[in-house]
């Protein structure tokens, strides 16, 4: 054999070899997410009327502290931002509108859960509920937050036609059923999701080495109160994961809508450590994170976003919250619970035009 063909030959093996290892490297970090449909599976067996009990005490009559903390919170924000109040929810809410849709952006519901624990539970709420918008030709990456207090008409299920928060449909159809609300009341094409819970977001930012974020006094009070000791003050701060996620949480000082804008704060500066993590502390998170993240994606799709991975790496995030100020009042829904009505004609608009304009 020819001394040219052999040396060929070594660098198709050495290709076809490192092409294995990538692909065995891929394969085994894919084996480590949690694939969901995002529907709730129970059949009407002892398991849903189980599940059916449990939502009517925990959601729907208010029995769980937390529930009651936040409906205490939602009408003293109607009160104070004075919005007028309609006792009776519109017949048909859902725009007259074109679902918009493009083939280079992907619209994913970012949906964070309840749980204290790793695992997921079946009888979760929705916390927090955002759009993370890619653009795979620009690589231009937007997020909007979608306020948990939007009042929609619930879409399918045993409580169909009645009106409750964005988040709690999380609750009465899972993932797919919020989705779903997303799609038809702000008419954007959202069919994926990727659900978290504050296990995921407490090891993802420990994973990373933690993040920088400035402080106002009031917000490093608040978290030095929840770690019990005073270790934060005015001005720029490292977060580790338990801080981090109280400052994610932090409400109590201000408003919901100062809550959602500091998650946005904190995913932006993720992305910005990231940006600077080695080789072997990528993979570190991504062995920390994944476990603990459940999705709908397909491994083809999430290997075509890995593959985009470098376009977006330390993007600035173009964000908004939604639904817009002047767009929206105050209702009543299920339970008598106080709820955002919401123009979602004017928003479907608005946020159609900062996901595709």
């Amino acid at each position: 054999m020819k001394k040219g063909w052999k040396i060929a030959l070594i660098v198709v093996a050495v290709v076809l070899a490192f092409s294995a290892a990538i692909g065995g490297y891929v394969s085994g970090k894919l084996g480590k997410i949690s694939y969901d449909d995002g529907k709730i599976q129970f059949e009407k067996n002892d398991d849903w009327e189980e599940y059916v009990q449990e939502l009517e005490r925990r959601i729907i009559h208010g029995d769980d502290p937390d529930v009651e903390n936040q409906q205490q919170e939602m009408d003293d924000a109607i009160e104070k931002e004075q919005l007028e109040v309609v006792e009776t929810p519109p017949a048909n809410p859902i725009p007259d509108l074109e679902i918009r849709s493009d083939e280079n952006v992907i619209n994913i519901l970012l949906i964070g859960t309840d749980e204290r624990t790793e695992g997921f539970s079946s009888f979760a709420r929705g916390d927090s509920c955002m759009i993370l918008s890619l653009n795979k030709s620009t690589g231009r990456a937007k997020l909007v937050s979608l306020e948990r207090g939007i009042g929609v008409p619930i879409l399918e299920g045993q409580y169909k036609g009645y009106y409750d928060w964005l988040t709690h449909s999380f609750c009465y159809g899972g993932a797919d059923l919020m989705m779903k609300e997303v799609r038809e009341c702000f008419r954007i094409d959202v069919s994926h999701y990727i659900r978290v819970n504050f296990a995921t977001f407490k090891a993802g930012i420990n994973a990373i080495g933690g993040v920088d974020i400035a402080l106002t006094q009031a917000e490093a009070n608040y978290i030095n109160d929840k770690v019990g000791e005073v270790k934060f003050t005015e001005g720029m701060n490292h977060l580790t994961g338990g801080p981090a996620l109280h400052y994610a949480r932090c409400r109590k000082i201000d408003s919901d809508w100062m809550r959602i804008k500091r998650q946005r704060t904190v995913i932006q500066a993720a992305i910005n450590k990231t940006k600077g993590l080695s080789v072997s502390e990528l993979d570190n998170l991504l062995n920390e994170v994944l476990p603990l993240v459940r999705t709908n994606l397909s491994k083809n799709e999430i290997v075509e976003l890995m593959a985009l991975a470098p376009k977006f790496q330390g993007v600035t995030l173009e964000q908004m919250t939604i639904p817009a100020s002047g767009t929206y009042g105050g209702m009543r829904g299920m339970g008598g619970r106080s709820l955002y009505a919401v123009d979602f004609y004017a928003n479907a608009k608005i946020l159609q035009e900062f996901l595709y304009g």
